[in-house]
């Protein structure tokens, strides 16, 4: 998978970042473009009409082709959700490319509108502006009351008063959703995920509306364009050139502790090799003329792969649900990847031998994301236009092929359609915001799961109270095992969950309903306080957490690790510490443990670390080395002196393991040495000095650069307080590097692995301003070194981004992390853009050491 810090291409199917321009922006010094294309008879792309575009697919046996919506009913549509009564609400990115320069892409021309089938034939014949004049809008969420709608950097809660589906009124939700700036770099998707929460792609956030507010939670960076569920809520996403990922844990349960980062159950590759098998010529892909990018004329491999959708619905045979069908514009296809899972572990492979699910000979299809539909069918979002690559990453080989066949031309047209299986007529949509609690519930058994998930939604807004005992009922009774979960999350929702509901579905007979019970029971259990009823249902839950510990299902124990330690109950910590022994071998097991006990890692430590089996035990060990990690990396000296207490009183192999931890913690490879000071020599530290153990001396001499007493330990002097204006500029630099920079380079500026080298005390952040400025502005090419280690890498500039933005960002992260180095001034940017107005190339490393 491309890096983003590397090369991040378009997430609606553009070909291709580069570090620079030459020429057009996307072209890369010194690299020649022939022009291929004049070696193939390419077609001309005239814009058809929907009727003759129908016409220019080619589908696998057993499915149809049907327009759902078409221009000039829709433009330039990107996103869409449908609502409870089988609408669509499409969000418009109206003013995206107009022209191959991009002139005119900050017109406030966006929209969103509500179609409607008012005649039942399967055809949106019905358009209702609900919202314009907005700036690249990208992603919609149906919630309670209205709806959110992503402009960046705002995310809008949009409600119609009076009910004729226009918005009435218009509220700044959350500041910091996406940003202005190139599309496929900023946040899309709002997706309601199975846990009530709205999930993303290309972000580090996930967000909930509850109470008429957005509560935002980190979450683990995933994706490009497009996000996706499966029926049991695991997430699926992609980035151009890999078509899908999916992650068989919650991210958030990886980045709860921030002093242990982890990926494991995360970013499982869903297909073998790269191969795609288009249905007509594809020179006008942005690098064409790359070796391996076309295959006699035809796209040959996946370069723009978009927003995917997990079939869920009920229309076509039951052997496709749980499959995935994922778009690719540039190649103008849909593929069907059939997914299979093999001891909870997921894998993919095409659907059809050096074939595709559904192919166009229309260079204008641009299909960019997927949906199920109330009809159990799958619909396609196709922006339907010529010109599908930014204007930041356009290369001549491109401009050349949109000039010569027109691409340019036709805009502000769009369709979508619907695909049907031929072995059923599908159903017509439910008109389910007239339904009460009783017939919303009914829709918990059905085999639709947009109807599911619509169900649920609606019963948690609504939150009747009357509903609550028959959702328990259903939640332990229903011959349906997808009713019983989502009738969990949906008392989760409504706050209606009892710990005889929960107890009795963690007995459930199948483990993904025990895996629901086991994380709503976080929540519950949370949410108790400390009246004699509350510890009453605490205590109520640990024979049926005893019971499903002891679980033979793969998928249910990792759920044990992860959720065991955020469950506030009695007993709990002990029944965690011999589940982690006994699982010790997996490492999503001993990451759920150590993830889970963040600010507890040292108390935890003290309980087990003298136990024979912890210091013997090579997995314990390493979760012990893990923990005390944990402990280093807090930097508090009283908690690192308890630590060090708890080595001295340990055998030497276990004095080691605890020394090591801390040492690995203190001497991150590829990072600056940042002391912790105390005021004397720790005591236990000078007892372990003692040792005749070599490997423990050895140990020790390393962590006395780290831990540091008398002359070594004074702080340098603070640096100067920033003004009011500068802390202003600081607060507006946090939240555009949390929307932006922060997916690669992270919330502590510790970088990424493979992404993006760490910012904490580099050089080229904290030195002189200049160099920073001139990254941000310009970007920068590898091969680039950070405290001592070479990163091979490029990043591209920061484009859409004004003066004042970016000054703002550099300023934030110069004093973020204990940084001391000066704000940077409005004026120092404008200053290295007026004298580096004719440069194009990127930075060198050799390039910024030279400015002072």
């Amino acid at each position: 998978m491309k890096n983003s810090f590397l090369i991040i291409m378009m997430a609606a199917g553009l070909a291709g970042w580069s570090t620079s321009a030459w020429g057009q922006r996307g072209d890369k010094k010194g690299q020649q473009q022939p022009e291929v294309w004049k070696g193939f008879d390419v077609p001309p792309a005239p814009a058809l009409t929907p009727e003759e575009a129908l016409k220019s697919f080619k589908l696998q046996s057993g499915f149809r082709i049907e327009i759902a919506a078409a221009d000039p009913l829709v433009h330039d549509p990107v996103a869409m959700k449908f609502d409870e009564d089988g609408r669509m609400w499409v969000v418009e990115m109206r003013a995206y490319m107009p022209n191959v320069d991009g002139t005119g892409e900050d017109a406030k021309v966006g929209s969103v509108a509500v179609l409607e089938d008012t005649n039942g034939d399967g055809r949106m014949d019905k358009r209702t502006e609900f919202l314009s004049g907005l700036n690249t809008p990208r992603a919609i969420a149906l919630v309670k009351g209205g709806v959110l709608v992503s402009e960046p950097p705002v995310l809008w809660y949009c409600q119609d008063i009076d009910g004729d589906l226009k918005a009435d009124k218009k509220t700044e939700a959350f500041r910091g959703y996406a940003s202005q700036g190139p599309v496929e770099h900023t946040e899309n998707g709002l997706m309601p995920g199975l846990d009530n929460w709205l999930y993303n792609a290309k972000s580090t956030k996930r967000l909930r509306f509850v109470g008429g507010k957005v509560l935002v939670e980190n979450t683990v960076f995933r994706g490009q364009w497009g996000i996706a569920q499966d029926n049991y809520g695991r997430l699926y996403y992609n980035s151009n050139s890999a078509p899908l990922f999916c992650d068989t844990i919650p991210g958030v349960y990886t980045v709860r502790n921030p002093h242990h980062p982890t990926r494991n159950g995360l970013g499982y590759r869903l297909w073998g090799d790269n191969s795609v098998w288009t249905g007509r010529l594809n020179t006008g892909i942005n690098r064409g003329y790359q070796e391996g990018m076309l295959r006699e004329g035809r796209l040959a491999r996946w370069t723009g792969a978009s927003g995917p959708v997990i079939y869920r619905g009920d229309q076509y045979p039951a052997e496709l649900v749980g499959d995935a069908f994922i778009p690719e514009p540039c190649g103008n296809m849909i593929r069907l990847q059939k997914l299979t899972w093999k001891d909870g572990r997921p894998s993919g492979a095409n659907a059809y031998d050096k074939a595709e699910w559904l192919t166009s000979t229309d260079e204008r299809f641009r299909p960019v994301s997927l949906y199920n539909g109330p009809d159990g069918c799958v619909y396609i979002v196709d922006m339907y236009r010529g010109i599908l690559q930014h204007k930041h990453y356009v290369t001549t080989f491109l401009r050349k092929q949109i000039i010569e066949r027109k691409l340019d031309k036709h805009i502000g047209l769009g369709r979508i359609y619907r695909v049907v299986h031929t072995g059923q007529k599908p159903q017509a949509a439910p008109k389910m915001s007239g339904q009460d609690y009783e017939q919303l519930i009914g829709h918990l058994e059905s085999d639709n799961g947009w109807r599911r998930d619509t169900a649920q939604r609606l019963l948690v807004e609504r939150n009747e109270k009357g509903a609550l005992p028959i959702l328990r009922e259903i939640a332990t009774a229903s011959e349906h095992h997808l009713a019983r979960q989502h009738a969990l999350w949906t008392l989760e929702g409504m706050g209606g969950l009892d710990a005889s509901t929960i107890a009795r579905a963690l007995g459930d007979d199948h483990p993904r309903v025990r895996i629901a019970a086991l994380r709503v029971a976080e929540s519950f259990t949370a949410a108790l306080g400390s009246s004699e009823a509350d510890s009453e249902a605490r205590v109520a839950l640990l024979p049926a957490l005893t019971e499903v510990a002891q679980d033979e299902d793969a998928d249910v124990r990792q759920q044990v690790a992860l959720s065991l330690p955020a469950i506030k109950a009695p007993g709990v910590e002990p029944l965690l510490r011999a589940f982690v022994v006994k699982h010790a071998e997996n490492s999503v097991v001993r990451d759920g443990l150590i993830t889970g006990l963040a600010g507890r890692e040292l108390e935890f430590l003290q309980r087990v670390g003298a136990s024979e089996e912890w210091v013997s035990n090579s997995n314990l060990r390493n979760i012990v080395q893990d923990l005390a990690g944990c402990v280093a990396r807090q930097r508090n000296a009283a908690r690192l002196e308890q630590l060090l207490k708890l080595a001295q009183s340990l055998p030497s192999i276990g004095q080691v393991n605890l020394l090591d931890g801390i040492n690995k913690a203190a001497f991150p490879k590829g990072r600056a040495l940042k002391p912790v000071a105390f005021q004397s020599q720790p005591l236990s530290m000078a007892s372990m000095a003692e040792s005749n153990d070599q490997t423990v001396q050895e140990r020790l001499v390393r962590l006395s650069k780290f831990i540091v007493w008398g002359e070594a330990a004074k702080p340098p002097a603070p640096p100067r307080a920033l003004t009011a204006a500068e802390q202003e500029q600081f607060e507006l630099g946090k939240v555009l590097y949390t929307a932006t920079c922060g997916a690669c380079h992270q919330a502590n500026g510790l970088g990424e692995e493979g992404k993006a080298p760490p910012l904490l005390d580099s050089p080229f952040l904290v030195g002189p301003a200049d160099r920073a400025i001139g990254i941000v502005v310009h970007g920068v090419t590898g091969p680039i070194t950070v405290h001592g280690r070479q990163y091979n890498m490029s990043m591209p500039a920061l484009q859409g981004f004004q003066s004042e933005q970016i000054a703002a960002i550099l300023t934030y992260t110069r004093r973020e992390w204990d940084h001391r180095a000066n704000p940077v001034t409005v004026e120092q940017v404008k200053r290295l853009k007026s004298l580096q107005k004719n440069r194009e190339a990127p930075w060198t490393e050799a390039e910024l050491l030279k400015l002072k």
